[in-house]
């Protein structure tokens, strides 16, 4: 039997938190199938992204599904981090315009250089060297490996629909843009406390809504990131020096709603207690730390399916994810299984 409890120590790594608020990001993670697919995004804005992207030409609609919503093209984020002049959504369409493809293209594979094995395959490929693309497809994971390849075996074209994406989404993006910044900024101004009072650690754990990051040989820097449009989820991007956590602002940073709408931790934490195989997820998460391939394998479901109701958990503060290395695992957030009924009495009764 596993033990309920796992080491969790590594000795006593320095690592540096780093914020970065910026509205670019938003603007790529707002083009995730994601985005404003929960009621965690309020209502006009879950609205302003289906109107706005219906109302462009069917050829970015096209580049939205195939590059955006399917998250191949999301990490071009990665290209924000050593480029803290690019502050707006308009000045990171002119960054990826003046980026080689190479580049472009390289920044999305950035989670895959991590290992040994594909890092020069991926590079050849990037390169031209089509004799590098069978190799890789024995070993680049599962997800999305068709659509991935096909970016390799032609970035010019790849960085050119990307490209034309962005140039269409900026000009939308720009209509919200100064009201997200808003956002942005009240949401890193109210964590304040946290940064003055918190270890690394905690301050990671709390500001995600429940990730435990584990440092890592090799990393030195982490860089928290605001994102409105990413709620409830939080977007990962990586290198081999540093991890991104692109974490979703707190409820008490958005617009002010009226008396009569319950607060958003309260329907999510409801929510996520409403559903049967949640709830079965809780119970076995009770009696210990699980892999997501174990908590599929007890339930017979489909890792896909018990990943969207992990993220449910996660997001009502129900579920601890600890990364470790290229491994997560999920933990019970037992403390916050009391807030249940004392937060629909505070709304209903004061």
């Amino acid at each position: 039997m596993r033990p309920a409890v796992r080491d969790l120590t590594r000795g006593s790594a320095s690592l540096r938190i780093d914020w970065d608020v910026r509205t670019p990001y938003d603007f790529v993670f707002s083009l995730s199938g994601d985005a404003g697919s929960t009621d965690d995004l309020p209502a006009k804005d879950r609205e302003w992204l289906a109107t706005s992207r219906k109302a462009l030409e069917p050829e970015v609609q096209a580049g939205i599904t195939d590059l955006f919503e399917s998250e191949l093209a999301i990490h071009a984020g990665v290209l924000l981090v050593e480029k803290p002049d690019v502050r707006t959504s308009a000045d990171f369409v002119e960054l990826v315009a003046a980026t080689p493809p190479r580049d472009l293209i390289g920044a999305l594979f950035t989670d895959d250089y991590h290992g040994v094995d594909v890092s020069d395959l991926i590079a050849r490929a990037i390169d031209g060297d089509e004799t590098a693309i069978p190799s890789l497809a024995d070993r680049l994971p599962e997800w999305n490996k068709k659509g991935r390849l096909e970016i390799l075996r032609d970035p010019s074209t790849a960085k050119k629909r990307i490209q034309r994406v962005l140039t269409a989404w900026q000009g939308r993006f720009a209509e919200i843009e100064p009201r997200v910044l808003a956002i942005l900024e009240r949401d890193y101004d109210s964590r304040a406390a946290d940064r003055e009072r918190l270890a690394p650690s905690d301050l990671i754990e709390t500001t995600t809504g429940g990730l435990r990051y584990l440092p890592e040989a090799g990393i030195s820097r982490v860089i928290l990131g605001p994102s409105y449009f990413s709620r409830p989820y939080n977007f990962l991007m990586s290198s081999r020096e540093w991890r991104f956590f692109g974490y979703p602002v707190a409820d008490s940073a958005l617009d002010p709603s009226d008396e009569l709408t319950p607060p958003l931790s309260v329907v999510r934490l409801h929510r996520a207690l409403g559903d049967e195989t949640r709830l079965r997820i809780l119970k076995l998460l009770a009696s210990r730390d699980l892999y997501l391939t174990e908590i599929a394998q007890e339930l017979d479901l489909s890792k896909p399916t018990i990943k969207h109701h992990l993220a449910q958990l996660r997001a009502a503060g129900l579920v601890t994810i600890t990364e470790s290395g290229t491994v997560m695992y999920y933990s019970l957030r037992r403390n916050r299984l009391d807030d249940a009924s004392a937060e629909i009495k505070k709304f209903l009764v004061g």
